[in-house]
């Protein structure tokens, strides 16, 4: 299944960083806290959603 969503790139709590596809509201902006969805064995980049400004795995630029 093809998710639509935003390509970004998203600063890990953990130090690191990755290229990922933003998906929900407000995927157009930036500046918020993203939660790690699903990294699928086949999928090119892992799939972020909007996460609480106080949770989530990272921060997407």
């Amino acid at each position: 299944m093809l998710r639509r969503g935003r390509k970004t790139l998203v600063s890990l709590d953990n130090g690191d960083w990755c290229f990922g596809r933003v998906v929900g509201p407000r995927r157009g902006a930036s500046g918020f806290r993203v939660q790690l969805q699903k990294h699928g064995a086949g999928q090119k980049h892992p799939t972020f959603t909007i996460a609480a400004p106080n949770g989530g795995d990272g921060f997407a630029l």
